[in-house]
């Protein structure tokens, strides 16, 4: 109920708040894991958490909160067709120019020259759009489909989770 009001009263501060901490959390998942499998210790890098978390308050949910209300003006309803539309456009046209802004935008804040960004890029990006639309594709067909437009950016970032803690190892890997 609460945050069903703040959806209502304060959308955009909501979704970014909800946000940030969706990602955060999702790095850290991702270093448990990772150190848990590697060092058998865990001693998590606070940066890093707090670069995730920092582009889902400022990035992500900024971006997805406008361009689901794009979609939804543009391509209003629930029906079958409506859906699969806004399902083309999303995962098309805007995933795979997200994908690459969120990783640079991630690598920039972590210190990373400018110089070897592209090639960085050229070697993941592919990989990481097909993993997205095995992902985002069917949840995705379920948001637009049955979610309510006030409620799809936190469904996304529930199923954001998950995708983060790929995200955050796939850039993160050596």
């Amino acid at each position: 109920v609460w945050y069903a009001r703040k959806l209502e009263t304060h959308p955009l501060t909501t979704k970014c708040l909800t946000s940030g901490f969706i990602s955060g959390a999702a790095d850290f998942i991702c270093q448990y894991i990772y150190h848990r499998n590697e060092h058998g210790t865990f001693s998590p890098d606070w940066m890093r958490t707090g670069r995730f978390s920092l582009l889902g308050f400022g990035l992500i949910a900024p971006v997805v909160h406008n361009w689901y209300g794009f979609l939804t003006r543009k391509i209003p309803g629930q029906s079958i067709p409506a859906v699969l539309k806004r399902l083309f456009l999303d995962q098309i046209l805007f995933a795979p120019l997200f994908i690459p802004t969120f990783m640079t935008s991630l690598m920039f804040l972590e210190g990373k020259r400018m110089d070897v960004i592209p090639a960085v890029l050229i070697k993941d990006v592919p990989d990481v759009v097909v993993t997205n639309w095995i992902l985002w594709i069917p949840a995705m067909f379920v948001n637009f489909r049955f979610v309510p437009v006030q409620w799809q950016v936190l469904y996304s970032n529930c199923v954001g989770l998950v995708w983060n803690v790929y995200l955050s190892w796939k850039t993160q890997e050596k």
